[in-house]
């Protein structure tokens, strides 16, 4: 009698424990979900005020990856785009530590967390391409394909690497390193890509900025 009453409150223990699990993702991807959906990435008060927004649900949920993925990527996102404004180092500098923290985040995917490696890398010299070009074009590329290497169904490397080499190719006056099949790759990934809720399925957006063929 005693092992069935404790193998009942052993079973009453575990489904008490899967409903709460539920019920703080439930929580978890509504205030994500609210958060991503507010910020706007060209603005840099929305930028600071989501990444601020970010944070406090990194505290709150510690072992999600997800949080400081978006976070770092806002950051990233206004670097690279807005290079000469006053904002973009120092968002540089308040997501550094993270990009290399992310990589050892609990479940995270390792194949954006190298993308978003790489874009740093990215950003970085795109601050200032004459000396950073030099320092840190290895490590942007070499993060890149780290991440196509983890998963090569990643369109997001892929997308990122085609435009680094075309920009590359626009600075050096030297042929671009894109094969003549590559954007057809990376459109057919973007195209049969299926992500499910608040997983990264950003980037299709950029291929108008790459180089037609």
């Amino acid at each position: 009698m005693k092992t069935l009453i404790s193998k009942i409150i052993v079973i009453v223990a575990l489904l008490c424990a899967t409903n709460v699990n539920a019920q703080n993702n439930k929580q978890f991807e509504t205030q994500l979900g609210t958060v991503l959906s507010n910020v706007n990435a060209n603005e840099a008060s929305s930028v600071v005020k989501g990444m601020e927004e970010l944070r406090r649900i990194e505290k709150q949920y510690p072992d999600a990856w997800l949080p400081t993925y978006y976070r770092t990527l806002y950051a990233l996102q206004y670097a690279v785009c807005f290079p000469k404004d006053a904002y973009s180092s120092l968002f540089l500098d308040a997501v550094k530590a993270d990009v290399e923290a992310l990589q050892s985040k609990s479940g995270v995917d390792h194949s954006e967390a190298l993308t978003l490696k790489g874009f740093y890398y990215t950003a970085l010299i795109v601050q200032n391409p004459a000396v950073n070009g030099k320092l840190y074009y290895v490590d942007a590329i070499s993060s890149y394909k780290a991440a196509m290497g983890i998963n090569p169904e990643n369109p997001r490397p892929r997308m990122l690497l085609y435009i680094f080499f075309e920009n590359m190719s626009k600075e050096t006056g030297k042929p671009s390193m894109n094969g003549p099949k590559d954007l057809e790759t990376i459109k057919e990934l973007f195209a049969k890509e299926r992500k499910n809720g608040l997983q990264p399925s950003w980037g299709r957006e950029l291929i108008g900025f790459s180089k037609q063929k």
